[in-house]
């Protein structure tokens, strides 16, 4: 609208030009009335419409068909750990979180695992009519009767089922390992009448545990395959023993390759590779933290290689394009009858609700401008999209072109340098997956007053496999207080310190040898002071925290400092069951990293004046 001062008749006289929209507005307080869209004249609306050429535009056809074809390459390698780690042929019937989480037969095995498969063998020869070597087989296979950790040997109900086990039932592990050398029924000096029946009983113990049938020869490089020329030694046998060392019945370990687990960085590293027509495609994740494995923590290592086959599908399928839709969604048609139980009107999202709010705002607003094409692909794979024609309702073909790498979703980007891969990752990993409670936890935190971090050994794991609530455990076996003399003052006692409980153990910060700027948490034994003399050094029992000795020295366990931030940290060890596509049963020891809970405060103090 223009107004000017019709008196005025130059044509320089500056005016003052305004537009104004008409928009529907409600006073109340609900949006009820303005999303209702209530219409005195719908045929009204309908003339307006034709009036201004609504019902004449040349962009209104939809998609009928897609014709897609992409370029499907599986991952092949695996390479735990960082550039220095071992790569290995990925396995294609187990879950790609039991390959990268799984903890060896060292850490993962315990003496219940040993004990009940020792019975089912004992079960298997009785029904066999060799029942009489059952003791036989206790005494050559014994169950420990003592824990052989302190923490165990404190804990009752671990106690009691080694009593109970020992001399009653044979160490399952140590059989295994008989059988596997061969030595099963010299050693155990069965009658030559039950050879067969036990050697029958054995083969079906071996069935039970799992055991893949042997391989037709022995592996490669284990004997120079050439006759007369080397002579197997007593010590060293024509055919190695099997099933190998590093078998474990009943739950998943890892091979050859070792574990992915970053003992220092409490995270899991590793690659995975697939080669296509574009040359290999290695994939890396560095920050694993134990919580379900997904395409977003893998990143694109251009230049690296896992020494990957090339294996390549190429797949050119005719789809049917369907609209982007969810359950009580707004129709896309403004005058058809929706479903009376959604009530858009009374949805409410407040200034954080970004996902409630795009959620409405693509029903009510986009709707009918996205479309889904279902392609299927396998999992374990990398799938790279060649082209993708769709073809309206007028029969137009039109090439859809790639998404900038600016605007791209779900691609893996670059580890170092470069854009993301124009690939589609799609990991074989379980879609989910029962899990116990932790057999393990590690409360890490700082404790500012005390200017130290510290691990705190909340539960660990005992001989049995059992969780052991360290905590309670120590609380129960510190002395307790001296009650006051009634009439007598109490005599003050100097301490340097005062004591925390055993299993609080402290991160002492420190230089990195030849990088003074990086500072490091060192794990070391917490120093009890002692009335007879010099402090007594006191180690935890957590894996989690790695006490193992070499030698007469301790491992060296040394934290980044960024790694125990303000929040804390809290490691877990848990077991978890899945189940694979082929229906097998996975079951594997694995370990993750979440959350903490704030900062610690362990009361530690010094140079103070106690009551003797």
């Amino acid at each position: 609208m223009t107004t000017a001062d019709p008196t005025q008749t130059d044509a320089h006289i500056p005016s003052v030009t305004t537009w104004t929209r008409l928009e529907p507005r409600t006073r109340r307080a609900d949006l009820a009335p303005a999303v209702d869209a209530r219409v005195a004249d719908p045929l009204w609306l309908l003339a307006r419409q034709w009036q201004l050429g609504e019902f004449t535009g040349e962009d209104t056809g939809s998609p009928v068909s897609a014709r897609v074809h992409a370029e499907i390459a599986p991952f092949s390698r695996y390479r735990p750990g960082t550039d220095s780690g071992s790569t290995v042929g990925l396995p294609a019937a187990v879950p790609l979180e039991a390959v990268v989480e799984r903890e060896s037969a060292a850490t993962a095995g315990d003496l219940r695992f040993a004990v009940e498969s020792g019975q089912h063998l004992l079960r298997l020869i009785a029904d066999a009519g060799a029942g009489e070597l059952a003791p036989r087989l206790c005494a050559r296979y014994p169950v420990p009767a003592v824990p052989p950790d302190a923490a165990s040997a404190a804990d009752a109900e671990t106690r009691g089922y080694l009593r109970i086990a020992a001399g009653r039932a044979p160490h399952g592990e140590l059989a295994l390992r008989a059988c596997a050398e061969g030595r099963f029924v010299a050693e155990n000096e069965v009658p030559p009448a039950l050879v067969g029946a036990v050697t029958a009983a054995v083969d079906e113990w071996l069935a039970w545990l799992g055991v893949p049938p042997r391989p037709a020869g022995p592996p490669d490089g284990y004997l120079l395959q050439l006759p007369a020329v080397l002579t197997p030694e007593p010590s060293r046998p024509a055919a190695p023993p099997w099933p190998p060392a590093d078998f474990t019945p009943l739950f998943s370990a890892p091979g050859q390759e070792g574990p992915a687990w970053r003992r220092e960085r409490m995270e899991y590293d590793f690659a995975v590779a697939a080669h296509g027509s574009e040359g290999e495609l290695v994939l890396t994740a560095h920050e694993y933290d134990g919580d379900r494995l997904d395409w977003y923590h893998f990143d694109h290592e251009p230049g690296a290689t896992l020494d990957a086959a090339p294996k390549v599908e190429d797949v050119v399928k005719v789809l049917l394009p369907t609209p982007v839709a969810y359950a009580g969604m707004p129709s896309t048609r403004f005058w058809e009858l929706e479903d009376a139980q959604v009530n858009l009107a009374g949805i409410g999202a407040g200034a954080g609700d970004l996902a409630r709010m795009f959620l409405v705002g693509y029903g009510l607003v986009y709707a009918n401008d996205h479309f889904l094409v279902p392609l299927e692909l396998p999992v374990g794979s990398a799938t790279r999209i060649r082209s993708m024609i769709v073809t309206d309702t007028f029969g137009i073909q039109t090439l859809v072109p790639a998404a900038p790498d600016d605007t791209a979703l779900f691609r893996p980007s670059g580890a170092t340098a470069g854009g993301p891969a124009d690939v589609l990752v799609l990991p074989a990993t379980a879609a989910t997956t029962l899990d116990s409670e932790p057999v393990e936890e590690v409360r890490l935190g700082r404790d500012e007053m005390a200017n130290l971090a510290w691990a705190v050994e909340r539960t660990v794991t005992g001989a049995t496999g059992r969780p052991i609530d360290r905590g309670a455990q120590v609380g129960r076996a510190a002395p307790p207080p001296r009650p006051p003399a009634a009439d007598t003052v109490p005599t003050p006692s100097y301490a340097f310190a005062t004591t925390v409980p055993e299993n609080w153990v402290p991160l002492v910060p420190g230089p990195t040898q030849g990088r003074p700027d990086v500072v490091r948490l060192r794990r070391l034994p917490l120093q009890q002071p002692s009335r007879e003399g010099p402090p007594v050094a006191v180690t935890g029992h957590s894996r989690l925290l790695d006490w193992r000795w070499r030698g007469d020295d301790l491992v060296e366990l040394a934290i980044p400092e960024e790694e125990v931030p303000r929040a804390g940290a809290r490691l877990l060890r848990q077991w978890q069951l899945a189940r694979w596509t082929d229906g097998s049963v996975h079951l594997w020891l694995g370990r993750a990293r979440r959350a903490g809970t704030g900062e610690l405060s362990s009361g530690l103090r010094y140079d103070t004046v106690q009551p003797r």
